[in-house]
């Protein structure tokens, strides 16, 4: 599975990214089932980017798992919303509630988008840089 020396390494700093991903969560007083949620899609992004970077395809593609490690939180936003609505007897009927801004998919898509438009806008940059470099 490991080839590599740094193949180790760096699946420990997934690992450790994923406990610090509960744990920041924790802090921020998520329920459990929201803190596993979060670190659930935290690990799939994590795993999924370390075997792309295991193969060498993850230079290109980096700025999206930045996108994706800010999507794994839209759960804390939905229980954000929720968490303060106790409505007695709602068991046996259906709640509709109005979510507020930050709960809805344009504001989660928009904090989505915004990391992977800030990661191609530094590769973008630091590739004009080493352009520049080498013509000089």
């Amino acid at each position: 599975m490991f080839k590599r020396p740094e193949e180790l390494i760096v699946a420990v700093l997934a690992a450790l990214w994923v406990v610090l991903t509960y744990l920041i969560a924790n802090y921020f007083g998520a329920p459990v089932q929201t803190k596993l949620l979060i670190s659930a899609l935290t690990l799939i992004c994590v795993t999924v980017c370390f075997v792309l970077w295991q193969r060498n395809l993850s230079r290109t593609v980096w700025p999206f798992f930045l996108g994706l490690l800010t999507a794994c939180w839209w759960p804390y936003l939905d229980w954000l919303a929720v968490r303060d609505i106790l409505v007695p007897g709602a068991e046996s009927s259906a709640i509709v509630i109005s979510k507020p801004w930050y709960a809805g998919w344009t504001f989660k898509i928009i904090i989505a988008i915004v990391p992977v438009v800030l990661g191609y806008a530094v590769k973008w940059k630091l590739h004009n840089k080493q352009k520049h470099k080498a013509v000089d």
